[in-house]
C-alpha cells in the first residue's frame, strides 16, 4: 500500500502516476517552501512538463493506521497486528478510501475553471456559450507563369510540406490558394509553388503574399484566460468586450484594439493584428470590416455593429527596428553561424513584444533584452554598445505600431 498519493495536473490532463521510490518532503525554516522529491514510473500515457501542479495527499498506508488507530481508541485490547482479522478487514477499505479520496480531488478541481482539464473546462465554458478558437487554414496569392492563365478551383500544390488548393482569384486575377491543413505550418510568405498534378500551360508558380495567417487550435491556457476574462467584462449591446469577442473570432486575426468614438459620437475604430503578430493584409482588413459595418450602407446595421455605429477597421503597422551590437565571440566561434542565429533570436524577441500588443499595452523595445536574447546565442561572449535605431535607450511605440527587425549590424 501507499503512504502517499501524487497527482500531476498538465494543462489538459491529471494524472495519478505510480511512484518508483519514496517520496521525500523536506522543510528547511518557516516561510520557505519546501522541496517535494519523488519518482515516477514512466509509461506511454504519461505525460508532464516542469511548472505544471502537484499535489500530494495520504495515501493508503495512513488511513488505514488511523482507521486501526480508531479501533484501538474503542478496543485497546483488540489484536491489530498484520495478519489480524481486523488488520485484514480495513486493509482492503483502506485502498479504497485512498481510490474514493483521489477520485473527489479530481472531481474537486474539475469543477473550477481555474483548474480544470481541457475537456472539463470546455464543458464549462459551454454554459457561457463559449468554445475554444478552432483552427484554421492559412490564404496565399500565388503568381504563375504564364500572367493570366487561369487555373481551376481544386488545384492543388505542393510548397515543401505543405500542400495548397486553389480556392479563388483576387482582384487582380492572382490564384488565392488555401492551405489543406489548418495551423500555422501554412503560414508561408514566399516560395516555389510545385502542382501535384499537371496544369496545362503552366510554367512556373510561387507564393506572393500571406493574405490570411493559419491559426493552431486555441490552447487551453489561452482559452482558460479568454474565459475567466468574459466574467470581468460582460460583452453585450456593441461594447468594447463585444467588439473584441467578435473580431478575435474571424480568421486570421491575432489581436484587436477598439477605439470607441474615434472620429465622434456613433464612430468606432477597431485595429487588428494578424494571427502571427504581424501587420495584417489588405484582404483580412476587408473581411472584417465587411463582417462588422460594410463600407455601403455604413452605420446602417447591415454588419454585426449595431444600428447607428460607423466602424472603421485598420491594421497594426510594422516599426523597423535596426539593431547595432558589438560582439565579443568564443574562441573558435563561426562568425557567419552567430550572426545568423542572432537575427533569429532578435526577431523571436521582436515578435514577443507584438504578441503582447492585444493586451492595449505601450509596446516598448528595450535593450537590455536585446542584450540577454544575443548573449544566449551559442558562441557569443559579450555584448557590448547595443543601439536601437541609432539610440543608447529603449523604443516606445505608437498604439498601432508593432516592432520589426529592419537591418542587424554586428560588428
Amino acid at each position: 500500500m501507499e503512504q502517499a498519493v501524487i497527482t500531476i495536473q498538465t494543462e489538459a490532463y491529471l494524472y495519478t502516476p505510480l511512484i518508483a521510490e519514496q517520496i521525500s518532503l523536506e522543510f528547511h525554516r518557516a516561510g520557505v517552501p519546501g522541496r517535494l522529491t519523488f519518482q515516477v514510473v514512466k509509461d506511454s500515457v504519461i505525460s508532464f512538463h516542469e511548472g505544471d501542479r502537484v499535489v500530494l495527499r495520504m495515501g493508503a498506508d495512513v488511513l488505514l493506521e488511523r482507521l486501526l488507530d480508531g479501533a484501538r481508541a474503542q478496543f485497546p485490547e483488540l489484536d491489530t497486528r498484520e495478519g489480524s482479522l481486523i488488520y485484514s478487514a480495513l486493509a482492503p477499505a483502506a485502498v479504497e478510501l485512498s481510490k474514493l479520496y483521489t477520485a473527489l480531488h479530481v472531481a474537486l478541481e474539475m469543477s473550477f475553471a481555474d483548474t480544470a482539464g481541457r475537456e472539463y473546462l470546455v464543458r464549462r465554458a459551454s454554459e457561457r456559450s463559449m468554445a475554444p478558437f478552432a483552427a484554421t487554414a492559412a490564404v496565399v496569392e500565388a503568381v504563375v507563369e504564364p500572367p493570366g492563365l487561369v487555373i481551376s478551383v481544386g488545384t492543388r500544390f505542393r510548397s515543401g510540406a505543405v500542400v495548397f488548393a486553389v480556392s479563388g482569384r483576387n482582384a487582380d486575377g492572382r490564384p488565392l490558394l488555401t492551405a489543406e491543413i489548418p495551423g500555422v505550418e501554412g503560414n508561408l510568405t514566399g516560395g516555389r509553388l510545385v502542382p501535384v498534378e499537371v496544369v496545362d500551360g503552366l510554367r512556373e508558380a510561387s507564393i506572393r503574399a500571406l493574405i490570411v495567417p493559419g491559426q493552431d487550435e486555441e490552447s487551453t491556457e489561452a482559452f482558460r484566460k479568454r474565459y475567466m476574462e468574459s466574467h470581468r467584462a460582460q460583452s453585450f449591446g456593441g461594447n468594447i468586450a463585444a467588439y473584441r469577442e467578435k473580431v478575435l473570432g474571424v480568421a486570421g486575426v491575432g489581436g484587436v484594439r477598439v477605439f470607441p468614438a474615434q472620429s465622434g459620437p456613433g464612430t468606432v475604430g477597431i485595429g487588428v493584428l494578424g494571427a502571427d503578430f504581424r501587420p495584417p493584409s489588405a484582404a483580412l482588413i476587408t473581411d472584417v470590416q465587411e463582417m462588422l459595418d460594410p463600407r455601403q450602407g455604413s452605420g446602417e446595421g447591415r454588419g454585426w455593429a449595431p444600428i447607428g455605429h460607423r466602424v472603421t477597421v485598420f491594421g497594426a503597422t510594422a516599426f523597423s527596428v535596426a539593431v547595432t551590437a558589438r560582439l565579443v565571440l568564443e574562441s573558435g566561434a563561426n562568425r557567419a553561424l552567430v550572426e545568423g542565429a542572432a537575427r533569429e533570436a532578435v526577431e523571436a524577441y521582436l515578435l514577443e513584444v507584438s504578441a503582447a500588443w492585444d493586451r492595449g499595452e505601450t509596446l516598448v523595445v528595450r535593450v537590455s533584452q536585446v542584450d540577454t536574447r544575443l548573449l544566449d546565442v551559442t558562441g557569443v561572449l559579450d555584448v557590448a554598445d547595443t543601439t536601437l535605431n541609432g539610440q543608447r535607450g529603449n523604443l516606445s511605440l505608437q498604439v498601432m505600431q508593432v516592432p520589426t527587425l529592419g537591418t542587424l549590424v554586428l560588428v
